[in-house]
C-alpha cells in the first residue's frame, strides 16, 4: 500500500476523533446567576396643583445629579419627574404655551442626563428647570 492510498482512511481519523471530543463536551448554563431577583414596585401617582408639581420636579431634578454620582435612585427619580410633568404638562400648555417647548426640553436634558449617566446635565436642567417655573409663575 501506498502513502496515498492509506491517506484518505488516516484522514477520517481525526475527524472522528474531532467529533467524538466535540460530543463529548457539553455547555451547562447557570440562569440562576442571570436571572434577575424579584422586586416589588409601588406606581407613583403624582397629584396636587401645578405649582405643586412644578416644584416637586425642580426638587426631584436639584437631587439627580447626586443621585448619577451615586448611581442610585436615578431610574426611579426619571419615572417620578416624568409622571410629575405628564401631570402638569396640560396646564403649563394651557396657561403659558410660548413656555412649553423650553419645558420639554429641559425634561428631555434631564431622561438624556439619566440615560447617559451625566450628572452636568442634570445640574444644567435643573437650573432651566427653576428659571422657567419662576417665570410660568409671574
Amino acid at each position: 500500500m501506498t502513502r496515498r492510498a492509506r491517506g484518505p482512511f488516516l484522514a477520517g481519523i481525526p475527524a472522528v476523533l474531532l467529533g467524538a471530543a466535540l460530543a463529548a463536551c457539553s455547555t451547562t448554563y447557570d440562569t440562576s446567576s442571570t436571572t434577575a431577583p424579584a422586586t416589588t414596585s409601588t406606581v407613583f401617582v403624582p397629584s396636587g396643583s401645578t405649582a405643586d408639581l412644578l416644584a416637586a420636579i425642580s426638587t426631584e431634578v436639584a437631587a439627580l445629579s447626586e443621585r448619577l454620582v451615586d448611581n442610585e435612585g436615578q431610574r426611579e427619580a426619571l419615572a417620578r419627574i416624568e409622571a410629575q410633568w405628564d401631570a402638569a404638562r396640560p396646564d403649563v400648555e394651557r396657561q403659558r404655551p410660548e413656555l412649553l417647548a423650553s419645558f420639554d426640553a429641559a425634561i428631555a436634558q434631564v431622561q438624556r442626563s439619566v440615560e447617559r449617566r451625566r450628572p452636568a446635565d442634570a445640574d444644567k436642567a435643573s437650573k432651566n428647570l427653576v428659571t422657567l417655573i419662576a417665570a410660568f409663575e409671574r
